[in-house]
């Protein structure tokens, strides 16, 4: 496996040094139940996340194995192998034969969407739920009293919910997939369930972090919602992106997605044909493409609040819509005359092994931060948020004059989203990294940008600021 020989030299990347190695109460896993994620972990004020699961995870694995990162490493990448089985094995429940599921489970380890929640410490959560709704899919799909899987599957639910709020989308494909292999009965009783369960966890979330400024319904309708969404639609195919971490969403420059179209075409046309001749092949098709749409618009929503769109959004709904995906190509092989139905198992092989050099190499940038943003900037030149990153790395490191430059670059054009970036804080911060590196005329020009900035939007500057610019002034020949 690609994942766990990378472990033993793993270092800490962006949230894992606050949310992990430096959280400031480890041990107190009553607390992540009590307090918002962040703020239990680094004593932020706000913030939306509470993964209670996850987080009591952390603090549990930490115990017992280590705060290291190689430690944590080896349980996302167990998680992951854990995952793999159930893909297989949910494949088995909707009807795939064993090389089938082998094949398909062997797609998804092997995919190069995977790395990024799979190597970055603080994104277990999209392991963690995936983990929940597979075994709740698997629950569902087998033999026993209808009334007992389904109040289980909805407990595996909640599990996931308390792992990562994405998971909400499960309300709408579980019953989706119930109705298309099941019927309506299956469908109504797992609908009715989750949907509980989902304003069980809603009411529980609020009394943590409060509501919303702005609800899901706002962000569909004033953000590129659905261009994000159509975007993401056919990204495990293409992969058109390769800056899977820092990826910006510029609002402006979002188009419509031929291709993502192209995907929901297939889906009308799937469902279409599901009660013909061809619904052998057309209903699993429909399942897959379906539960495929519904679970990435969390990522949609996500993409078009905070302007970044990121290949671990993915991680969850390729899970979760790669079995029916699997049946759907095992039938379609079938259909073919006899002598030729190994060529549905040849492309799917082929296909694997095309991406997994891709998957290797993703797996090696998320080494640590500078190998990430090192590639992150070199998949994409112009931006921003890589820029900024790596620039405050290598001025770290030493290599002052191309990591000032490039941290000026960003500043200079920031993206459109201060969650990804404050461009006064990072003005102010590269300020204070450049009177320290001695180059008290670049010093000069950030902190009198900073202070022209923070005067044309009318706040006060905290004094702190002002005795910084006088030290550099001071400083200067």
């Amino acid at each position: 496996m690609v994942y766990l020989p990378a472990a033993a030299g793993a270092e800490w990347v962006t949230d894992d040094h606050h949310l992990i190695a430096g959280h400031l109460r480890p041990g107190d896993v009553l607390g992540e139940w009590t307090l918002a994620t962040h703020a239990h972990a680094a004593d932020v004020v706000g913030g939306y996340l509470w993964r209670p699961l996850t987080s009591s995870v952390y603090q549990l694995w930490a115990d017992a194995f280590g705060r290291t990162p190689p430690a944590f490493r080896v349980l996302s990448a167990l998680m992951h192998l854990v995952n793999i089985a159930l893909v297989a094995s949910v494949s088995r429940r909707m009807g795939a034969g064993p090389r089938a599921a082998a094949i398909g489970a062997l797609a998804f380890a092997l995919h190069p969407l995977a790395p990024d929640a799979v190597c970055w410490i603080s994104d277990l959560s999209d392991v963690l739920a995936a983990f929940f709704l597979l075994l709740g899919l698997w629950v569902a799909l087998g033999p026993g009293a209808p009334l007992r899987r389904t109040v289980a599957s909805a407990l595996l639910f909640g599990l996931a919910l308390l792992s990562k709020e994405a998971a909400l989308a499960w309300v709408a494909a579980l019953p989706g997939i119930a109705l298309l292999l099941r019927g309506w009965r299956p469908a109504l009783s797992h609908a009715g369930a989750l949907g509980l369960v989902a304003l069980g966890h809603a009411r529980w979330h609020a009394s943590i972090v409060g509501r919303f400024d702005r609800s899901a319904l706002d962000l569909m309708r004033d953000g590129p919602f659905l261009q994000t969404w159509l975007d993401y639609l056919w990204w495990p195919i293409g992969m058109p992106v390769r800056a899977g971490y820092t990826h910006l969403v510029e609002p402006s420059a979002v188009g419509f997605s031929p291709a993502g179209t192209a995907v929901l075409l297939v889906l009308a046309g799937a469902l279409a044909a599901s009660s013909r001749r061809e619904a052998d092949v057309a209903r699993p098709l429909a399942v897959g493409l379906g539960v495929w749409a519904v679970m990435v618009a969390p990522g949609g929503l996500a993409a078009s609040s905070f302007l970044n769109q990121a290949a671990r959004y993915l991680y969850l709904p390729l899970a979760v819509a790669t079995p029916a995906i699997v049946v759907a190509m095992q039938r379609l092989g079938e259909r073919l005359p006899a002598g030729r139905r190994w060529m549905t198992a040849l492309v799917a092989l082929t296909w694997t092994i095309a991406w997994t050099p891709r998957t290797v190499q993703r797996v090696g940038d998320w080494q640590s931060e500078p190998a990430l943003y090192l590639a992150e900037h070199a998949a994409e030149p112009g931006n921003p948020f890589a820029g900024k990153e790596l620039g405050r790395i290598l001025f770290a490191a030493g290599q002052d004059s191309v990591g000032i430059e490039l941290w000026a670059a960003a500043v200079a054009a920031p993206p459109a989203s201060r969650y990804v970036m404050d461009v006064q804080a990072a003005r102010l911060d590269r300020a204070q990294a450049a009177a320290s590196g001695g180059r008290t005329p670049r010093a000069l020009s950030c902190s009198d940008g900073f202070l022209e900035a923070e005067a044309e939007a009318g706040r006060v500057v905290d004094p702190s600021v002002h005795a910084l610019r006088s030290r550099i002034a001071g400083s200067a020949p």
